[in-house]
């Protein structure tokens, strides 16, 4: 008996295996897509293209690292400049917002640009 499900275990565990790198991967996939400032495939996604990018771009809201009191008080402060929201839209985009983009997520790594051409070099 004990043989047998040795045997199992062996003839099993690859495909464990395989099973877990599969579902680590979308994982590992997504949050690299966070870092990078792309906004995550999600029902109040349109309302953040539609209400935030208006005036912001995409990585400019998806550098922030809030939490979900700073995003609630982020997207108040938006309505009151003007952004076009209902109070139940700011209240899915706040979630949404406070679901992906929190404090414990790693900095968005900044794109260097090189020089202006005939910029004097840095000494």
């Amino acid at each position: 008996m004990i043989r047998d499900l040795a045997r199992l275990a062996l003839l099993l565990a690859p495909a464990l295996a395989a099973l877990a790198a599969e579902t680590a991967a979308p994982a590992k996939e997504s949050a690299q897509a966070l870092v990078e400032g792309q906004l995550p495939d999600d029902p109040a996604r349109t309302l953040v293209q539609a209400k935030c990018l208006l005036c912001h771009s995409g990585e400019y809201v998806t550098m922030q690292r809030l939490t979900e009191k700073q995003w609630q008080a982020t997207v108040e402060k938006m309505r009151k400049f003007g952004s076009p929201a209902s109070d139940e839209e700011a209240k899915a985009m706040v979630a949404y917002l406070a679901r992906y983009w929190t404090p414990d997520l790693p900095p968005l790594r900044p794109v260097l640009s090189p020089p202006p051409p005939g910029s004097a070099p840095r000494k």
